[in-house]
């Protein structure tokens, strides 16, 4: 049985690490999003742009006849899912169009992409209605896509402020999506303009900002920081750590939270990763005071998760310096819910922007102490 808080007074830290399973990569399901529209919307532009890695080619060929599976996954076994079903002029055939509505059940989230000099939604329409009927609570967001070469067809300078903006491109976006949202407004959570960047030919972006934070809104909330860490918006991110941060300060004063703190073994798990081995977890944890055991164990686990979150690729999981972060486990100067806090704000800063571990410990001080203005 996992002890709990009670129990756990009575018991040395490294009996309590011994009752844990060895540290193996967690399966989880992963988060899965499906992509519908006619050839030529953007697909695997946006596939490109959307995600850390360019697993997708643009391609202005009409080649995909089936569905096309996109993975990334994690070193610790988190995985994302992506889907690319065929264009609707493709996919007519009644068996071809099950296969892709049978996808959307199991889609967190879909994506419909309309280019929007494209003024006939029909085949928009009928796919809507078909999966009312098959999935009606599944996530639906429209976007439109290539708003660049709307009128004036030769300006292209975002951002533009398409809501409110007078500009003659910003009212044509808006149009774009008002003619969209009379239309198919009905089917849709939401419905969004879209240009991917594109370097070679210097065309700058627009709306992958919106949509890298809208999709963790409309995915289910136990998938949002998964989610978070593919992709490539920086702000989505930022959201999504913020709401970890948010979780474990919360978690630290529920006495549910913390006894599941007890039950972590990610002390071990990430011993593992730093050395190999998990013993380097005994000795740390008889450091520990048997009090501020489910603390330290939160703020280790809050470390990891933000870690995994805003590391570079370059950086790997084995850059995890647990010795390094060990003082500042152990500094526990305010309540547990205001240290989780101010610690996971300063690791923030620490990976974002390059601090020092010095700089570290003097933030985390800082952000306990309320002082925040300092730099």
């Amino acid at each position: 049985n996992k002890p709990t808080l009670a129990k756990a007074q009575t018991q040395t830290l490294k009996a309590l690490l011994s009752q844990r399973r060895s540290p193996e990569k967690v399966e989880q399901e992963p988060v899965n999003i499906l992509l519908v529209g006619r050839t030529g919307a953007g697909k695997s532009s946006l596939i490109n742009a959307l995600f850390q890695d360019n697993l997708a080619v643009t391609d202005l060929l009409p080649s995909t006849t089936d569905i096309a599976e996109y993975h990334w996954q994690t070193r610790d076994g988190e995985s994302l899912a992506l889907w690319d079903s065929p264009g609707y002029e493709q996919g007519q055939r009644a068996d071809l169009r099950d296969v892709v509505l049978d996808y959307a059940e199991k889609a967190d989230v879909i994506l419909l992409l309309n280019p929007a000099l494209d003024p006939s939604l029909q085949m928009d329409a009928d796919f809507l209605k078909d999966l009312q009927q098959n999935a009606p609570d599944r996530p639906v967001l429209l976007l439109v896509t290539q708003v660049d070469r709307l009128r004036p067809v030769r300006e292209w300078q975002p951002p533009y402020n398409w809501q409110q903006g007078e500009k003659a491109k910003e009212k044509s976006i808006r149009e774009a999506v008002k003619y969209r949202s009379d239309q198919l407004g009905n089917y849709c959570s939401q419905i969004l303009p879209l240009v991917s960047a594109d370097p070679a030919l210097n065309r700058p972006g627009l709306g992958l900002e919106d949509l890298s934070v809208t999709l963790l809104d409309v995915v289910p909330p136990a998938k949002q920081q998964r989610l978070a860490r593919f992709l490539n918006n920086l702000e989505a991110r930022a959201v999504a750590a913020a709401q970890i941060i948010d979780r474990y300060a919360l978690q630290m004063t529920t006495t549910q939270g913390v006894t599941a703190l007890l039950k972590s073994p990610v002390l071990q798990f990430v011993s593992s990763l730093s050395t190999g081995s998990p013993a380097l977890a005994y000795l740390l944890a008889e450091q520990i005071p048997i009090e501020q055991l489910p603390l330290v164990l939160g703020k280790l686990q809050l470390a990891y998760d933000l870690f995994n979150l805003l590391a570079t690729e370059d950086q790997g999981l084995a850059n995890f310096d647990l010795l390094t972060l060990w003082p500042l486990l152990l500094d526990n100067p305010v309540a547990p819910d205001r240290n989780a806090w101010a610690f996971g704000h300063a690791l923030v800063e620490y990976w974002t922007q390059g601090l020092t571990m010095d700089q570290l410990s003097v933030r985390f001080r800082q952000y306990c102490e309320g002082d925040i203005r300092k730099t």
